[in-house]
């Protein structure tokens, strides 16, 4: 049997793993039994977006083709249009269906997804597992606004490695410091601030970004 050539750099096994993380996700919020711990599936995407954005950066940066604003455009273009169409359906959908103080609270977290800071803004007001997030049509918007800020540190710091000395191994030990420091607060902070911990981590994108730059070179 012929079988269909995959584009150039698709990677089967990292869309399976998208796959198997939304489907993780959605029998969770659905309560199957045996998917209690499903929300993982968000840090498969973390893990996914740590290993491929970081590999899309240090390529451009090894052929001197890398700009930081493009790959900014290139992911607006991926996220923004969907994230605003969703925004705008919900805001309709709230306006005939919510009541004044319910339908203020459903446009300032919008307005707080839109500007990826909705992980900030959720962190104010109660924990992921509340019963009263259970109500907030936008709450999962948090992961999002974690993966944006990602988004826009990493180049940079990558970008800035690079031009102090260039080369894959000096990236690797940036990012590992990062992971260690970043693995060490979501530690300390856990026991005694879990909402803090929940959405603040960035440590598993510094920790699979240290993959994609080291299966290069051992």
């Amino acid at each position: 049997m012929q079988t269909i050539p995959s584009p150039r750099g698709f990677r089967g096994d990292v869309n399976g793993l998208r796959a198997w993380a939304v489907m993780a996700v959605i029998l969770y919020h659905f309560g199957v039994p045996g998917f209690g711990g499903g929300f993982v599936g968000v840090d498969v995407f973390f893990v996914i977006s740590g290993f491929l954005m970081t590999g899309i950066v240090i390529k451009g940066l090894e052929q001197g083709s890398f700009s930081v604003l493009a790959f900014y455009g290139a992911r607006i273009r991926r996220i923004v249009p969907a994230l605003l169409g969703l925004c705008f359906f919900l805001l309709v959908l709230g306006y005939a269906v919510l009541s004044p103080p319910d339908y203020k609270t459903l446009a300032t977290h919008a307005l707080s997804a839109i500007s990826f800071v909705s992980n900030f803004k959720f962190w104010d007001e109660a924990g992921y597992f509340d019963i009263s997030s259970h109500e907030k049509w936008l709450l999962h918007t948090w992961s999002l606004s974690v993966e944006w800020q990602f988004y826009l540190l990493l180049p940079l710091l990558l970008s800035a490695v690079w031009r102090l000395k260039p080369g894959r191994l000096p990236q690797i030990y940036v990012l590992l410091a990062c992971t260690v420091i970043s693995l060490g607060l979501s530690v300390a902070l856990t026991d005694s601030y879990p909402t803090t911990a929940f959405f603040l981590g960035y440590v598993i994108f510094a920790c699979w970004s240290i993959t994609k730059l080291s299966e290069s070179i051992g």
